[in-house]
């Protein structure tokens, strides 16, 4: 795990997590990486997780101005939902057998054109 992280469960009460979820920050990267790992109960709780991820990435939106996401290429569901948080592909990298698609977000609350990593995005 990277020197500095943020992580937050989401869970519905009474039950065990759906969610787990968070940024993590390394002084290489222009924005915070978003990382997330589901419990096989996802499908069950769709809804919910839905709901939670929106209200997560709107939470991180008041203190930063973009956030990354690196997917791995054969989860098409884990795609899918960056892809409906709002994340752009900007490309694939690959690392030994494995390919991954990189996202990124803007904040829809800012207008920050200089930030290189975010420059793929239109605003």
């Amino acid at each position: 795990m990277y020197e500095t992280s943020e992580c937050y469960i989401c869970r519905k009460e009474g039950e065990s997590f759906t969610m787990v979820g968070g940024l993590w920050f390394d002084e290489d990267q222009d924005c915070p990486q978003m990382f997330a790992m589901f419990s096989d109960k996802i499908k069950e709780n769709f809804h919910a997780m839905a709901r939670g991820s929106k209200m997560l990435v709107a939470f991180f939106d008041k203190s930063y101005d973009g956030l990354s996401m690196t997917v791995n290429a054969d989860f098409e569901f884990i795609i899918d939902w960056a892809a409906w948080l709002n994340f752009e592909a900007i490309g694939v990298s690959i690392v030994g057998e494995h390919k991954y698609v990189d996202f990124v977000r803007c904040n829809p609350q800012e207008k920050n054109v200089y930030d290189g990593a975010l420059r793929p995005i239109m605003h």
